[in-house]
């Protein structure tokens, strides 16, 4: 393995024990909720959020103490992810029966109880980061609850609704991109700075890494919808098309996509610049996004 699947190996591993920690056991009640609440989040996922808390934790120079409760906070967003994740399937927004494959939560337990569990989630993941942040809880709350609202996360889902089927621009399929994912991304990017005491010029180079991959990643997720199985993808592949979505390689097609991805990689790491060798993984995972949907990329030594 290389170094960044360490990092990312070793990241999940410790996410995966303190998710199970935070979340409330299956047997308790109402056993139902709780079960659907540990079914949606345990057991799969790459955990590119809270690798991506710690790896601006460790740029932006945070001390090894700190970074048990930088941890925490990582997991606290993982949990509104989560919840995100339940709420996107459902059948009022993406319909989709398979998450990283297995059934999805309404699948597994029934519409009203995946609201229920999403519901949670959410609320959970505020608690985590109240709890992890101590001092720091208003700035790092804040921070969630913007990325998460109508003017991040939510406000970029909203927009997808909205457009699909219309044919609408590119700039607003940037908007959909920068809100729906870059929010959450730019968020653990300043999550990471915030535990780590950064200051406000690399507090801004990590915001901008974080919503500059946020859209990397969300056209490399649109051209795995298009080319991917669904094994591979974890879900129903194709169901962007089908929808009528407006998405980055529907309106330029899939070359002109990757191209994009390939320059946004390349922006993202250019923004990294004034860091040294602390750097390294959220470089490596500018190139893991770009990499997962360009095999031109992934066939070089």
């Amino acid at each position: 393995m290389n170094r960044l699947e360490v990092f990312m190996q070793e990241t999940a591993a410790d996410v995966e024990k303190r998710l199970d920690y935070f979340l409330p056991y299956a047997d308790m009640r109402p056993e139902i909720l709780h079960q659907a609440m540990r079914h949606s989040i345990l057991g799969g996922g790459k955990r590119l959020r809270p690798c991506l808390v710690l790896a601006a934790f460790e740029a932006a120079g945070g001390p090894e103490p700190d970074r048990p409760r930088t941890l925490d906070a990582a997991c606290a967003i993982e949990l509104l992810h989560c919840y995100s994740l339940i709420h996107d399937d459902l059948p009022s927004m993406d319909n989709d029966s398979l998450r990283r494959n297995r059934l999805s939560c309404h699948k597994a337990f029934g519409e009203a109880v995946a609201i229920l569990a999403g519901d949670a989630l959410q609320a959970l993941a505020f608690r985590v980061m109240a709890m992890a942040s101590g001092p720091l809880a208003g700035p790092a709350v804040a921070e969630l609850a913007a990325a998460a609202g109508s003017t991040g996360m939510v406000g970029g889902q909203a927009l997808d609704i909205e457009a699909a089927g219309t044919g609408q621009t590119l700039e607003t399929i940037e908007w959909i991109d920068r809100w729906k994912t870059g929010s959450i991304l730019a968020c653990c990017c300043r999550t990471g700075a915030i535990f780590a005491g950064a200051g406000d010029e690399i507090t801004a180079a990590l915001t901008a890494y974080g919503e500059t991959i946020g859209v990397l990643y969300q056209i490399s997720d649109d051209i795995l919808d298009l080319t991917a199985d669904v094994k591979k993808l974890g879900k129903t592949p194709g169901k962007d098309a089908v929808a009528g979505k407006l998405t980055y390689p529907a309106a330029r097609g899939i070359e002109k996509a990757r191209e994009m991805v390939a320059e946004k990689c390349s922006l993202a790491k250019s923004v990294l610049q004034r860091f040294g060798k602390e750097a390294l993984y959220l470089r490596l995972l500018a190139d893991f996004l770009r990499d997962r949907a360009n095999p031109d990329f992934r066939s070089r030594p």
